[in-house]
């Protein structure tokens, strides 16, 4: 924008200043020869001090305004014309202020949603997290306890019976705790499952190369992963929900979609990040799955959208499942007024 006012618009150069702190201002953008020379900085401190609403100076041809953000001063636009272009320049910056101020408000907004965004998912998070230490520490614990007491049960009545009756009694006790084996197996892997803790303490691509490593280690699907681009600079929600979506996905492949082979790939650019999983299984009726309830993605869909993403799932019968979720990159420096480059006073 400040671009078009030095070379479509009446100014020679246009500066936006800010102050991120009291008593320090910075230029956040500028465009034009000398947009950040002393007189500018100068009128910007005296907008954003409270000082005047307005500055014009006939002498040097500069013009200033305040940038309003929800009826609070928050920038300053400053911008030097040649004098016969003053008038022109008057009616340009009016014009760009209320363009700059909705813009301040949507981004305060965005990083408002952002924050809350974060938080749910967050919550959300430690709840699973504390379910599966919940689950480790109750009901895992009493299943130890159990098989211990049906292998002292099997051996003191197998004790009480002659040879082949108690041969037989030994054979349904052995049923009893191979059940009971895989029953305590399931529990651990799904509070295995539900933790996030390896999803947020490790980069993405190692958390989601653990889930297709397991899952070729089982032997019946052969899973690849590929990661395209620079994934290093995702929030933790970010990393979470991605690791989420391809656990979710992996799990239906593996139990319902009868497939031999799946591929994840991740895929990041300055804009955005997305994951997509497809396998080669018998497919299935997505809108059907989804109005009967039996939608094991449900979950996941809704955790992508709480940060501003988007999740695609395409499927049909014999021609395998494709899973997509796009999220929006949060390249913020830590604090959001960091410009990309700045000039202090």
């Amino acid at each position: 924008m400040l671009q078009l006012l030095v070379e479509l618009g009446p100014a020679d150069a246009v500066s936006l200043w800010t102050a991120p702190m009291p008593g320090r201002i910075e230029c956040v953008a500028s465009a034009g020869e000398a947009a950040t020379s002393r007189r500018h900085r100068l009128s910007a401190r005296a907008l954003l001090e409270g000082s005047e609403g307005l500055v014009d100076d006939p002498a040097t041809h500069v013009r200033g305004v305040v940038v309003p953000r929800w009826d609070v001063s928050y920038a300053a636009l400053i911008a030097r014309s040649r004098p016969e272009m003053s008038a022109r320049l008057a009616v340009y910056l009016s014009e760009a202020t209320t363009a700059l101020s909705r813009l301040f408000e949507s981004e305060r907004l965005f990083e408002r949603n952002e924050e809350v965004e974060r938080v749910l998912v967050s919550a959300s998070e430690r709840r699973l997290t504390r379910l599966g230490c919940d689950l480790h520490d109750g009901p895992l614990q009493d299943i130890v306890a159990l098989a211990d007491e049906l292998r002292l049960a099997r051996a003191q009545v197998s004790s009480l019976l002659e040879d082949d009756l108690a041969a037989r009694v030994r054979g349904r006790f052995d049923d009893l705790e191979a059940r009971l084996v895989a029953l305590d197996q399931g529990l651990r892997d799904i509070s295995q499952a539900i933790r996030s803790t390896s999803a947020v303490e490790r980069p993405v691509e190692d958390a989601l190369r653990v889930e297709v490593d397991a899952l070729n280690r089982a032997g019946l699907i052969r899973a690849q992963l590929t990661v395209n681009g620079d994934v290093s600079g995702l929030t933790a929600s970010q990393r979470i929900v991605l690791f989420r979506v391809v656990q979710e996905a992996l799990s239906n492949a593996r139990k319902h979609s009868g497939a031999t082979q799946v591929r994840v790939r991740l895929r990041s650019s300055a804009r955005y990040v997305s994951v997509t999983v497809k396998d080669d299984g018998c497919g299935f009726d997505v809108a059907a799955a989804r109005h009967s309830g039996r939608l094991g993605l449900t979950g996941v869909i809704e955790r992508v959208r709480l940060l501003g993403g988007d999740i695609e799932i395409e499927s049909s019968a014999g021609g395998g499942t494709r899973v997509r979720a796009t999220l929006p990159r949060w390249s913020r420096a830590t604090d959001p007024t960091e410009p990309v480059y700045a000039v202090t006073a």
